[in-house]
C-alpha cells in the first residue's frame, strides 16, 4: 500500500509458531524482539527480516514482553507465573542468542505478573533499575531487578485483572488498566495515586506513555483511543475508527502521530493535532495484537523511525517512513 506517511516494507510471514502477542525495538538499532504464546522470545532484523536469535526458558506462553532504556536486558513475564530478566550484550543482541539463560527468574506467585515492565529510576546516587508487574486483583508490585524481591506494592482499591502495564520513560510514573474503564496513574516515589480517568466505556488493553512522559495513550475493547494529560489529569481527546477491539496503540516519538492495531487486523495511523487517521494499513489477515514505533537511545537518536507491527497470523510487518 502506497500511504502519504509509511509505506509496507519488510514482512516476515510464520514468524512464530502461534499467535505473537508482543513486539519491542531495541533502542536505536534496526532490531526487533517479538513474543507470544509459543513460548520463545525472537530477535530480528528490521531490514532482512532475518532473525538473530532467540530467547527460550520454559514452556509456558509468555504474556509480557521489555527491553531496558540501555538495551542490554530482556523482560519477560510468562503464564508460569514467572518474570525473567536476561542480559544482552552489544554482541549477542546482533548474533547468536540460542544458548543464553535468564540472569534472574522471579517467581510472583499466581497472576502477580501479567505484565511487567522495567523502571529506570533516576536518583542523587545514580540511576537504579526495578521491574513494575501487574496482577488479577489491582495492584501493581514493584521488585528489585537485583535479587527478585518484592519492594512495594500500589493498589487501585479495586479487584481487577490489570492487563496493561507502562512505566513513564523518565522512570516517574507508572499507569495501569484493565478489567473496567478506570485507568491508574501512580507516583512511584510517593507510592500514591497522582491521577485517575474513566472516559472509556468497556475493558482497557493497552497504555503506553510519550517519550516525554506527559501523555499517556489508552486503547479499549469500546473501540476507541484516548489520550490524557498526566500533568493535570486532564482527558485531551478521543480517537475512533477501527470496527472492533483496539488491542494496541503507542505515541510515535515525536508526539505528532499514533499508531494504534485492532481486532479489525487493521493498523491505523493517526494524527494527534488534526484528531483524525490519516492512513490504514491492510496487510495482517487477523488481529493485530501490538504496534511499536522503533525507539531512540542515549547515543542514537532515530529522527525517522520505522513502525512494526505483529498479530494473531504469526506475521511481522515493517513500515518505513516517507514523510513522518
Amino acid at each position: 500500500m502506497s500511504s502519504a506517511l509509511y509505506t509496507s516494507a519488510t514482512s516476515v510471514d510464520q514468524a512464530h509458531e502461534d499467535d505473537i502477542w508482543h513486539s519491542k525495538w531495541f533502542p536505536g538499532k534496526n532490531t526487533l524482539a517479538t513474543a507470544g504464546s509459543d513460548e520463545v522470545v525472537k530477535i530480528w532484523d528490521a531490514k532482512s527480516g532475518d532473525c538473530l536469535g532467540l530467547l527460550k526458558d520454559s514452556d509456558f506462553a509468555i504474556t509480557s514482553l521489555d527491553i531496558n532504556a540501555q538495551g542490554t536486558r530482556v523482560l519477560t513475564s510468562s503464564m508460569d507465573n514467572r518474570m525473567r530478566i536476561w542480559n544482552i550484550d552489544n554482541s549477542s543482541a546482533n548474533g547468536s542468542l540460542a544458548a543464553a539463560k535468564p540472569a534472574l527468574t522471579i517467581d510472583a506467585g499466581p497472576i502477580n505478573a501479567w505484565k511487567s515492565r522495567f523502571v529506570q529510576i533516576v536518583g542523587d546516587e545514580g540511576n537504579k533499575e526495578i521491574v513494575a508487574s501487574s496482577t488479577n486483583c489491582g495492584t501493581v508490585k514493584l521488585w528489585s531487578s537485583i535479587d527478585g524481591r518484592q519492594i512495594q506494592e500500589l493498589n487501585t482499591s479495586r479487584p481487577n485483572f490489570i492487563y496493561a502495564l507502562a512505566v513513564s520513560p523518565d522512570g516517574k510514573k507508572v499507569a495501569c488498566a484493565g478489567v473496567g474503564s478506570h485507568i491508574y496513574v501512580f507516583d512511584i516515589e510517593a507510592s500514591a495515586l497522582s491521577c485517575t480517568f474513566s472516559g472509556h466505556s468497556d475493558n482497557i488493553r493497552s497504555v503506553s506513555f510519550s517519550a516525554d512522559s506527559s501523555l499517556l495513550l489508552t486503547a479499549s475493547d469500546d473501540k476507541q483511543i484516548q489520550l490524557h494529560d498526566v500533568r493535570y489529569g486532564s482527558a485531551i481527546s478521543t480517537f475512533s475508527g477501527h470496527q472492533s477491539w483496539v488491542l494496541s496503540a503507542e505515541i510515535h516519538p515525536d508526539g505528532q502521530y499514533i499508531a494504534s492495531g485492532s481486532l479489525d487486523t487493521k493498523v491505523k495511523i493517526w494524527d494527534i493535532a488534526q484528531r483524525k487517521c490519516m492512513e490504514t494499513h491492510s496487510q495482517h489477515s487477523q488481529a493485530v495484537w501490538d504496534v511499536a514505533w522503533q525507539r531512540s537511545s542515549d547515543e542514537v537518536v532515530t529522527m525517522r523511525p520505522m513502525l512494526a507491527s505483529v498479530g494473531e497470523d504469526c506475521s511481522i510487518k515493517f513500515y518505513d517512513p516517507l514523510l513522518a
